[in-house]
Parts: C-alpha cells; sequence; structure tokens
C-alpha cells in the first residue's frame, strides 16, 4: 500500500478509499448524499465531473473540511446546499459553473481564507448567511440576475472592502454587510431603489463608522430617491458614478 493517496475515486455507486495517511483530491462520478465528507481532514481538493448526478450538493457534505482548498464544480450543479462547505477553513478557490442558480444559506460561512470568487450570470439566490465571517474575502460582483440576497448574506467579512450589487430592484436581506469593517464602496447601479427586507438596513443604524466610512454610489438619476429612503439615507456620502465621493 502506498503511504500517499494522490487520487480518491467515486465511481459507480462505490467509494474506492485505500487505507492511507495523506489523501488529496477526490473526484467525484455519482451522487453524494447530506454530511458524506463532513468533518474530513484528509481532502485537499474536491472535483465533479459532468454526469455525476450531483445537480445539488447535500447539505453539509463537506461541513468542516478544514484541510480542503479547492472545489470544481461541474456544468450539472445547480445549487450549493444549506452549509455545504461551512467552516472549511483552508478553502482558497471554489469554481462555480455558469449554470449554478442557488447558494444555499451558511453554504460558505467560516471559510476565513476564501479570498475571491466569481459569481456565474445565473445565479439567482443567495440564502441568508451564505459567506458571513469570509474574513479574506475581499470583493463581491453581484450579477443581475440576482433576486434575492437573504440577510447576512456578507456579514462579518472584515476584509470586504469593495460590493456591486444587482442592477435590479430585487428585495435585498437585512444587515447584509453588517460588521464589514474594511468596506469602503457599495455600488447600487439600479435605478429604482431596491427595498430592504424587513424596513432594515445594509448595516446596523447604529454603527456610524460604517456609514461614515463608506461610499454609496448609485446612478445620477435616483440620487435623490437613495438620500430619502429610510434604509439607504443613513450613508454620509452618497456619490453617482465618476464623482468624487461626498457628492450629495
Amino acid at each position: 500500500m502506498h503511504k500517499f493517496l494522490k487520487t480518491i475515486l467515486l465511481v459507480g455507486g462505490l467509494s474506492f478509499f485505500p487505507a492511507v495517511s495523506v489523501s488529496e483530491t477526490l473526484i467525484i462520478e455519482r451522487p453524494i448524499s447530506e454530511m458524506e465528507f463532513a468533518d474530513r481532514t484528509d481532502i485537499s481538493e474536491v472535483i465533479f465531473r459532468e454526469g455525476s448526478g450531483n445537480t445539488e450538493i447535500p447539505d453539509y457534505a463537506f461541513l468542516g473540511c478544514s484541510a480542503l482548498k479547492k472545489v470544481i464544480l461541474s456544468p450539472d450543479v445547480r445549487k450549493i446546499g444549506f452549509q455545504a462547505f461551512s467552516e472549511c477553513s483552508s478553502l482558497e478557490r471554489v469554481e462555480m459553473p455558469d449554470s449554478l442558480e442557488d447558494i444555499g444559506s451558511n453554504a460558505f460561512a467560516y471559510c476565513s481564507r476564501l479570498d475571491s470568487i466569481r459569481f456565474p450570470a445565473a445565479l439567482r439566490h443567495i440564502g441568508h448567511n451564505a459567506f458571513s465571517f469570509c474574513s479574506s474575502l475581499q470583493e463581491a460582483y453581484l450579477p443581475d440576475s440576482l433576486l434575492e440576497i437573504e440577510s447576512y448574506a456578507f456579514s462579518d467579512c472584515g476584509s470586504l472592502r469593495k460590493v456591486r450589487l444587482p442592477d435590479n430592484a430585487a428585495m435585498l436581506g437585512e444587515l447584509l454587510m453588517n460588521c464589514c469593517d474594511s468596506l469602503v464602496e457599495i455600488i447600487e447601479p439600479s435605478v429604482e431603489v431596491p427595498p430592504i427586507d424587513c424596513g432594515s438596513f445594509i448595516f446596523d443604524p447604529e454603527d456610524e463608522a460604517a456609514y461614515i466610512r463608506c461610499v454609496l454610489i448609485v446612478p445620477e438619476e435616483s440620487l435623490n430617491d437613495y438620500d430619502v429612503s429610510k434604509s439607504w439615507q443613513g450613508f454620509n456620502k452618497i456619490a453617482i458614478k465618476g464623482d468624487e465621493p461626498g457628492h450629495r
């Protein structure tokens, strides 16, 4: 038996896991189930093969896989389930297919090394706390296809500096970017002011530092509408694209 295993192969309903001290790549070629790989510490990479039968990554599937660094999802995948990759503290890279429509609640919560992510153009829903406590995430450019971003989706992302919200009037979750202490710019390109769930706010309304530090950039023709909106008027700086911060 080899001391180190480079690849684990899941195929045809069978799992081949020889007795080894270290494994690196898990190649998935058959449907997986809830919690199937939760808390495994011997997987550093997961690759879903096209045709594996996984249109949805099950709930808790890779919860707490502390050595997992890279995930490649196949074009079959439409949804990432609840806490599917939560607490994967070494996760640095996720390749999402253009087909992905739904990122479930807490899907990537506490993935503290995830510093960037490309959101696919077909994405329609991001669940609550989906990326909360992703403390290395620096930017989030969200596609216009999104119809719902639930509460606290990007809360406590301490390195997040810039967010581009969808260009539509879809409902936004409350306290969406609460406790993002490095956030300096939010781009909201929607001409119609998006409502925030429960009449709430992007940040805690008592977090004066957040509203002073962060500039909200909106369409010129909607500047006044954002300025008088209860949910958006707390920003000290509301600008139009190309203006110096501070223009109101």
